[in-house]
């Protein structure tokens, strides 16, 4: 970053901004944010996606290392309100963070990309993008067809669908332990394949992540329908969990969270969400899958919460 910085540039141009935070998963891993800055950058998608905003290093106090990756990086997250300055003056393209400003966020998650028939949906692709939601005039991209799965899902932050679930959830107001609970759930339910399907199961068809059947298969199909989602991917059906954990599934939301440990998350989720078949031996609830419900969520933990 220091070489790209103008030599005759010494400070005389002082550019100061305030701006929002989109994303924290830096691919460097030096605790850099993507910052999009209010009076510089187009707050639309339409005009300049997320993608294309900078990455802006953060200040970090005098205690720590400061130097490959040694010490505490920042813990600034998406939709936080930062106030910086641009290391090369005038030209405006190499911002870094000198805080942030407490402020009340709205929506729900980090770096939200709402659709406009519900605000609480997190959709990572750009409005452009979402079939059923007019193209802005001039944007030269048309609306993705139902079906375009991988399209949709490679835009989730994550390089596998464990990772894309963990950071998904955690996002949404979960603990990383509750998160691994529904990632060990999911494991023993569909092998983490949004697409996966049992064409009868009890005599009915059971689809996703989550095995949904019968009302809530139904319910699935017409909440992702309703939002320009496609049913078979992870997009929609994380989304889903959301919603049924706010409205038909509060009992389950509430036994959730108050797990502690992926163990307690994994129980949580298949006996109050998932609800396969069970058994109470000695006070103790068991499933035939929970080892591997149990076991899987507690290795999902250890990767991503953890960074084993």
């Amino acid at each position: 970053m220091m070489k790209s910085i103008h030599k005759e540039h010494y400070g005389e141009d002082f550019y100061w901004f305030i701006g929002k935070v989109v994303n924290d998963l830096d691919p460097e891993f030096l605790g850099r944010v993507q910052v999009r800055v209010y009076g510089i950058h187009s707050q639309s998608q339409d005009d300049l996606p997320n993608a294309h905003l900078p990455w802006a290093q953060c200040l970090i106090p005098s205690t720590e290392g400061g130097i490959s990756g040694i010490g505490k990086h920042a813990k600034i997250l998406p939709g936080a309100l930062v106030f910086g300055f641009f290391m090369d003056g005038r030209s405006c393209q190499i911002p870094f963070i000198l805080g942030s400003i407490h402020h009340t966020e709205t929506h729900i998650g980090g770096s939200n990309n709402a659709t406009e028939a519900n605000p609480d949906v997190f959709d990572p692709r750009g409005r452009d993008q979402i079939p059923g939601v007019t193209p802005s005039a001039g944007s030269g991209q048309t609306s993705s067809a139902p079906g375009n799965s991988n399209r949709i899902d490679t835009a989730l932050p994550g390089g596998t669908p464990a990772e894309k679930i963990f950071n998904f959830f955690t996002r949404n107001g979960l603990t990383p332990a509750q998160a691994s609970g529904f990632i060990g759930n999911f494991y023993a339910e569909s092998s983490l394949n949004p697409a996966a399907r049992n064409p009868n199961d009890k005599g009915k068809v059971s689809e996703g992540l989550a095995q949904w059947r019968g009302s809530r298969r139904d319910d699935l199909i017409a909440y992702s329908q309703q939002n320009g989602l496609d049913y078979k991917t992870l997009d929609a059906q994380l989304n889903f969990v959301m919603h049924e954990l706010r409205t038909t599934e509060t009992k389950a939301s509430g036994e959730i969270k108050k797990a502690t440990t992926p163990k307690e998350a994994a129980i949580a989720v298949s006996r109050y969400y998932e609800r396969p078949e069970f058994e109470i031996v000695n006070g103790q609830y068991t499933s035939p899958s929970l080892n591997v419900r149990t076991d899987t969520a507690i290795d999902a933990y250890n990767r991503f919460a953890r960074g084993s």
